[in-house]
């Protein structure tokens, strides 16, 4: 059997009988027969190695993305904490209080930043492992809220903040972290692309048998070419000069994270027709029966 890059196989035949050679007929035969083998064995390697080299450029598209992330995203909150340490050792007599203040926050607020930018890596590291399974229990979702809302307090700092949560809201069957997780992602992300003074929205309602999130800025908004794009690793908003630093990981994450949770997230225009949406929706699991009171007291 032979394909276009060589030999594929050798066919033996035994005939049993007095003949024992092939006649031209049965010849063409067999020889017809080899020829379309050969070709299905010369397809399934092709294909074979047209996934593996799909795979391989796959990989390392996201090792350029990712090397490209790391060395101009992590690197300039670096350049910002090791320029204001170096500026308060150096000169730490001949600044102002206010002067080693501003210095100081440089780096906590710069510090913070790449402890994000980790961060991010290290949930996407367990995501792409298939190793994160959420730790669920019952609890308030305006408890989660809070909590994302003072994690986030500093990048919320110049930016109003309104949370609108409709009355009555169900208990959640969540994992707070990942979802507290979540939350501050999508607040990040939408301060990184609205004017310092606009507000940023947080709309908490039932919709059916879930629970539906909405996060609205006063931004740029996203153009509708990339409202699906934007939850891929490493993507973000072609904004011209306004690009933003960042991993391009948060909302990739954020998808991750709903989906372990049986959710969705998706993009949309704001409201208002100024800015965009992201729209989280949970599924709310029902309450199961209450255990018996504990027998234990009566007996007493």
């Amino acid at each position: 059997m032979k394909t276009a890059s060589g030999p594929a196989a050798v066919i033996g035949i035994e005939r049993k009988g007095a003949e024992r050679t092939l006649n031209a007929d049965e010849r063409r035969l067999v020889d017809a027969l080899c020829d379309q083998a050969a070709i299905a064995v010369e397809r399934v390697r092709l294909a074979d190695e047209l996934a593996e080299a799909s795979v391989a450029a796959e990989t390392e598209h996201l090792r350029s993305l990712l090397f490209n992330s790391i060395s101009h995203d992590l690197r300039t909150p670096l350049a910002s904490i090791l320029g204001a340490a170096t500026s308060l050792r150096l000169n730490h007599e001949g600044l102002t209080a206010q002067d080693r203040n501003d210095l100081l926050d440089t780096v906590q607020e710069e510090s913070e930043r790449l402890n994000r930018f980790v961060g991010n890596l290290l949930d996407m590291t367990r995501l792409e492992a298939g190793v994160l399974k959420p730790s669920r229990a019952w609890m308030d979702i305006r408890d989660v809220v809070g909590s994302a809302l003072r994690r986030a307090k500093t990048l919320l700092a110049r930016h109003q903040v309104r949370v609108e949560a409709e009355p009555g809201l169900p208990p959640m069957n969540l994992d707070a972290i990942l979802i507290e997780q979540v939350l501050v992602n999508l607040l990040d992300n939408a301060q990184k692309y609205s004017d310092p003074g606009s507000e940023i929205v947080m709309r908490l309602a039932r919709a059916g048998s879930n629970l539906v999130i909405d996060v609205i800025d006063q931004g740029l908004g996203i153009p509708e070419a990339e409202r699906d794009l934007i939850f891929d690793k490493f993507y973000r908003v072609r904004a011209g000069d306004r690009r933003q630093a960042g991993t391009g990981l948060g909302l990739s994450i954020c998808k991750g994270f709903v989906g372990v949770h049986g959710g969705t997230i998706k993009a949309l225009p704001a409201p208002q027709g100024e800015g965009a949406m992201i729209r989280v929706t949970l599924p709310i699991d029902p309450i199961g029966p209450l255990p018996p009171p504990d027998s234990e007291g009566d007996d007493a």
